[in-house]
Order: C-alpha cells, then structure tokens, then sequence
C-alpha cells in the first residue's frame, strides 16, 4: 500500500510523458497496472446524510440515476457500474434482513463467494452471470440510515477493479447526519 501511495504522489510531480513509466514501475512492484494508473480519486460527501466516498475519476464518471435523492450513480462507459446512496431504515430491519432482501431483490447472485458481517454492517460479493457484485452496507444512526457501496464489474477485469473496490470499500464511510430521521422508538 506504501507502494500504491508513493506510486499516485510521483505522477502527480511528473507531467504525463514521464507518467508513461508507471506501467513499468507498476509491475515491478507487483502491483496491478489499472490499481497504480487510477490515481485521480475524487473524494465526496453525500449533502443529506454525510455519508463519505472516494472513487477514481479517471475509471468513473457520474450518470444519471433513477431520480432516488440520497444516491449517487457511476459508470465507467462500459460494463462496470457503482451505486452509493443511503435510505431511511424506518421500519428498522436488522442488517441479516436487508442481505437477505438485497439477495433476492437486487438481480440475485448465480453464487455467493463472501459474504462477512457484524453487528451494523453486512458485506455480499459473488458471482451474477459473467460479472462479479459486491455490496457494502453500513447502518448509522442507531440502525435509522442505511449506507451502501454497490459495485458491478466484469470478471474478466477482475485484476484491475478488485483493488479499486478495496479502497473505495475503506474509505466508504456511513452518514452520520440523523436530524431528519425519525428517532428510535
């Protein structure tokens, strides 16, 4: 990671005939070519809530969604997709709920290959036809607010996307703005 950091504060000193090198240095480090060359990362906060995310603007860029405030869309032009946004929980489901739900109401999944989770917090990744999903949801305000980072990508570029969604999964904070949201009963 050390690497990966030095790596996106070089290019960002060099102009881009000398970024050319990157590839190289990439592989020499092990790393992956699309992980190194992804150094424009756009950091945002969502106004409503507060929920936090980073995602590299140079493999991304906003589309239009479905009209849903609270939720953002992304592509990359291609195959790959990226939801984030956040929902009122207001009849409370527990985060086992919500998977469940998303399991069987989001497309579905041909296999489920990780799927960890804890106390306000749920993670389901696997396979949907020739594409890997993966879905990060947060729960914040008392269990009041759902947060969730949804990515789609095929896997034939998994190489290059998985260590994009482990930084955007790592830097994917929930919302913490509640004063709009029902209080706990």
């Amino acid at each position: 990671m050390a690497e990966q950091l030095q790596i996106r504060e070089v290019r960002s000193s060099m102009g881009e005939h000398r970024a050319m090198r990157l590839p190289l240095l990439a592989l020499f480090w092990g790393l992956s070519v699309t992980s190194a060359l992804a150094l424009e990362w756009t950091h945002d906060r969502e106004p409503t809530h507060g929920l936090s995310f980073s995602y590299p603007a140079d493999v991304f860029s906003p589309v239009a969604g479905d009209g849903k405030p609270s939720f953002r869309y992304f592509s990359d032009g291609t195959a790959a997709k990226l939801l984030i946004g956040s929902w009122t929980n207001g009849n409370r489901s527990t985060p086992n709920a919500v998977k469940n739900w998303m399991i069987t109401n989001t497309g579905g999944y041909d296999e489920i290959t990780y799927q960890p989770g804890g106390r306000n917090w749920f993670v389901v990744s696997g396979y949907r036809d020739d594409k890997i999903v993966y879905q990060k949801v947060m729960f914040s305000c008392g269990g009041r607010l759902a947060n969730v980072l949804a990515i789609v990508y095929p896997i034939d570029d998994r190489s290059s996307f998985d260590p994009i969604v482990e930084r955007m999964e790592d830097q994917f904070q929930p919302g913490h703005d509640c004063r709009d949201l029902a209080p706990n009963e």
